[in-house]
């Protein structure tokens, strides 16, 4: 991994992965509330040790994570309209 961008000028990390674990969860009601959030912050941090600027990493997570949830079984169920 090359230097990073100083990500941490955006805002707290953890909120963010709060948010994406939440955002996550409503789209896979499915699957365990632990898997989802265990597969956000290890898809983050996978992304994260092979980034060569941070800016983008987060917003590429919720992606591989929706690919991954999905290879793994569970059904993604698209917001409706109106609801985020």
């Amino acid at each position: 991994m090359s230097e990073h961008d100083g990500v941490a000028h955006l805002g707290d990390i953890e909120t963010a992965l709060q948010r994406e674990i939440t955002i996550v969860q409503e789209r896979f009601p499915d699957a365990p509330a632990g898997e989802v959030e265990r597969v956000v912050r290890d898809t983050y941090h996978e992304l994260l040790s092979e980034a060569e600027v941070e800016t983008h990493v987060l917003s590429l997570t919720r992606h591989q994570v929706v690919e991954r949830l999905v290879a793994r079984g569970y059904p993604l169920h698209e917001p409706v309209l109106g609801e985020g």
